[in-house]
């Protein structure tokens, strides 16, 4: 074994997916090891349940420790997702993480909790030349911490959750920022007062991403105020935004949706057709409509309201709720492998 090129131990180790595959191999000799150790750690989900601190025993809590320690394999990782419920003890302990991941290229974290409390970063994080520079995916909640973070980083998949102004949009939109040229897979919430400012804020950002190599746009509208807007105003909310979408020739999927979703209220000639059936098929003509009318005819997908279809040709062919984009749990970038 010793023997073996290094080009032939690596490749053997890319063939081995599992953990228990290369925690096996790793145990032939040092250098078995090393390329193991590099492999085994490329991907890493930490889950932290609740009732944990940084003084747990929890094989979890060794870990990330472990991380941090001169034995620390944390500048293997190239993609780490974090969930769970953190205490503000642990907040140092994942930032040290984060400051040694240095091949880090996407981070998950949009399902951790930090109780007591919202992650606090320190300004020189976001200026530093050496904390996530390679960063080109993200996945999180916090609004401001996704706008500060993209404006300096290669970030070229990114899905914010929480609903941002008409200010943080265009922080991280400006022209100064990497994100005009080089975002490919887009996912925002939105804060909007009306169906009207939706539409204006479709037409901001085709302007400012019209350069951008942008496949995938999934956006939702979040009203700041009670109420929900009409099936009428969402129709026609969605036919002004195609005139936007013509300048995006590069997207292929697309996503719309305002919350809280309009209502759609089934018609006395529809008496054959259940609730949902009605629903999925008005949609469906709506989404026919934004396509054929604007000659959008480069997607290869497309979302409204809780109802997805696959364009093929003329055709528009449902696919599952489980995979639209609105879903919490959806990331396009992980649900592509991370291409």
């Amino acid at each position: 074994m010793d023997g073996l090129p290094e080009e032939l131990i690596c490749r053997i180790c890319d063939f081995l997916e599992s953990a228990g595959a290369l925690s096996a191999v790793m145990l032939v000799c040092k250098r078995w090891y090393m390329r193991g150790s590099r492999n085994l750690h490329q991907r890493i989900v930490i889950n932290l349940l609740p009732g944990l601190n940084i003084n747990s025993s929890a094989t979890v809590i060794r870990f990330m420790k472990r991380l941090v320690s001169p034995l620390s394999t944390a500048h293997f990782i190239h993609h780490l997702t974090l969930s769970g419920f953190a205490t503000l003890d642990m907040q140092e302990l994942i930032l040290d993480i984060l400051g040694r991941a240095r091949a880090l290229r996407s981070l998950d974290m949009h399902a951790l909790q930090i109780l007591q409390g919202g992650m606090l970063l320190p300004h020189e994080v976001f200026t530093s030349e050496t904390f996530m520079w390679n960063l080109s995916a993200l996945n999180a909640s916090s609004a401001q911490f996704c706008v500060s973070l993209s404006h300096s980083r290669p970030i070229a998949a990114l899905r914010v959750h929480e609903p941002m102004d008409d200010a943080l949009l265009r922080r991280l939109t400006c022209p100064e920022g990497p994100l005009a040229t080089r975002i490919i897979s887009l996912e925002l919430a939105l804060s909007v007062d009306s169906a009207a400012t939706a539409v204006t804020r479709m037409a901001y950002l085709a302007s400012r991403l019209a350069e951008a190599p942008l496949r995938t746009l999934a956006l939702q509208f979040v009203l700041d105020r009670p109420g929900a807007v009409t099936w009428t105003e969402f129709e026609h909310a969605v036919g002004e935004m195609g005139a936007s979408l013509r300048s995006l020739q590069n997207l292929r999927s697309l996503s719309l949706v305002i919350r809280p979703d309009p209502i759609i209220i089934a018609t006395p000639n529809q008496p054959s057709a259940s609730g949902d059936q009605y629903r999925e098929s008005v949609t469906k003509q709506l989404a026919e409509k934004l396509v054929t009318e604007n000659a959008l005819n480069w997607l290869e997908r497309v979302e409204l309201r809780w109802h997805g279809w696959t364009i093929r040709g003329r055709e528009l062919e449902p696919f599952p709720r489980t995979e639209l984009l609105r879903l919490p749990h959806r990331w396009r970038f992980a649900d592509s492998d991370g291409r």
